[in-house]
């Protein structure tokens, strides 16, 4: 790919991050908290995929293209959250008075700690992380089953199910918290047992169901 494309890609993504910076602290002196948390939301969704990418770059460079970002990681992910930008500016246009700073909080947390979860298992896979499930395994590729992979079975799973519900808490989108839960849950439901199946022929002495 273009290097080009990397660098505009991050571009974009560093403006959005410095736009939605600036919201998250003047936001509130305009008088609008939901305001503020739009720009908190614009951060964590900035933020997640830059990361992406970095981490990519950092554990397994060989990998890295502007893909890496995850920017263009499906229709249905982007049609996600164009929804949830409508439902959050219906709510902010017709009920201000319902946001709630508490709810905002707890979804702050849930995303902070998804995030952390996601990309320390990202950095732990190293080479043998990859965002795309691998149908032939290459000779850098091994089991991981230290770290974070000790203790939850699909770390990078757990950690972006919970950053994108956590990303609807935040803008206190009733609607779009639930389908974001029940559609991650739908999904990883589908993908995990095809990836365990992947696992298992690569590893067949070493994988476990």
């Amino acid at each position: 790919q273009p290097s080009w494309r990397v660098g505009l890609v991050g571009a974009l993504l560093g403006l959005s991050l410095g736009i939605h910076f600036a919201l998250a602290l003047f936001g509130h002196s305009m008088g609008y908290a939901s305001l503020e948390m739009w720009g908190v939301y614009g951060i964590c969704l900035s933020t997640f995929h830059l990361l992406e990418f970095f981490v990519t770059a950092l554990s397994n460079p060989t990998q890295l293209s502007s893909d890496s970002y995850l920017v263009n990681h499906s229709r249905a992910y982007t049609g996600a959250h164009l929804f949830a930008a409508m439902e959050f500016t219906f709510m902010f246009t017709f009920f201000p008075g319902c946001f709630s700073l508490r709810i905002s909080m707890l979804g702050v947390v849930m995303v902070v700690i998804g995030q952390f979860i996601r990309s320390l298992a990202m950095v732990t896979c190293g080479e043998s992380f990859n965002h795309l499930i691998q149908m032939e395994r290459k000779d850098s590729h091994v089991l991981v089953t230290r770290g974070i992979y000790k203790y939850l079975r699909h770390p990078s799973y757990v950690g972006f199910h919970w950053w994108s519900f956590g990303t609807q808490l935040i803008l206190n989108n009733p609607i779009s918290a639930c389908l974001f839960f029940a559609a991650s849950l739908r999904f990883f439901s589908k993908r995990i047992p095809y990836e365990e199946r992947s696992l298992l022929h690569h590893f067949p002495d070493e994988y476990m169901w």
